[in-house]
């Protein structure tokens, strides 16, 4: 027998099975690794609010300003009529301290949640017409400014508190004019009074979506005006 042509045979043997091993093991070890950061991924996408809002929505946090939102959206979602209601509402009762009164059930046939129908009872939403309320369709910038100054106007009458003594201005603003009528005054009062900022230093963007960490902002901005204030 030629035991060095064996030897040779076994080592070649014992090469390929542990090459094959690390193989499967290198492939094991990559799959895990992609699993972890696909992860890590979805939980900064859908999970965390955008570097620049952090602090501030830690802060609105840390103050009760936010309650469990209908659907459950990511910070950077934009914000649905219904769940800004829940969110004004529950900034409006946080600084007031004490509940808002509630408007009757058949107040919209389209919705029956209970923050929507607060915000209505205090001016601070309305109807859409027809009776309804469209829960689900998402807001934009100019919108969000309205129902804010209203919150804003309400909270001032409820408590003696002056929240925005700046009268509204759109002044520095290139599109100025594609803020609507109705709008002027709300997205104008926050502007002036520094709770709404531009989307740049020359430009509003009334019409584009707020997202959900950004209407977090804003309401926060108020409270903490509010808070100052006192």
């Amino acid at each position: 027998m030629n035991y060095s042509m064996l030897w040779k045979r076994t080592v070649c043997s014992v090469m390929a099975v542990s090459m094959l091993a690390t193989s499967a093991l290198a492939w094991t070890a990559n799959k895990q690794d992609l699993t972890e950061v696909e992860v890590k991924f979805e939980e900064g996408v859908n999970i965390g609010p955008s570097d620049w809002a952090k602090a501030e929505v830690d802060a609105a946090t840390k103050a009760g300003l936010l309650p469990k939102l209908t659907g459950n959206p990511a910070y950077t979602d934009a914000i649905t009529r219904e769940q800004f209601a829940e969110l004004v509402v529950q900034s409006v009762e946080v600084m007031l301290d004490h509940e808002l009164d509630t408007a009757p059930e058949d107040t919209f046939s389209d919705s029956s949640n209970p923050s929507v129908r607060k915000a209505s009872q205090a001016g601070i939403v309305s109807g859409v017409g027809e009776g309804k309320f469209e829960p689900k369709t998402t807001t934009n910038r100019e919108q969000i400014a309205a129902m804010i100054f209203r919150a804003i106007r309400y909270v001032e009458k409820e408590s003696g508190t002056v929240i925005a003594p700046n009268a509204g201005s759109l002044a520095g603003f290139t599109d100025q004019s594609q803020v609507s009528s109705w709008a002027v005054e709300g997205v104008g009062t926050l502007a002036a009074n520094h709770i709404m900022s531009g989307t740049s230093a020359t430009t509003l963007s009334p019409s584009k979506d707020c997202t959900v960490e950004e209407s977090i902002l804003l309401c926060y901005r108020v409270y903490d005006r509010f808070v100052n204030a006192q």
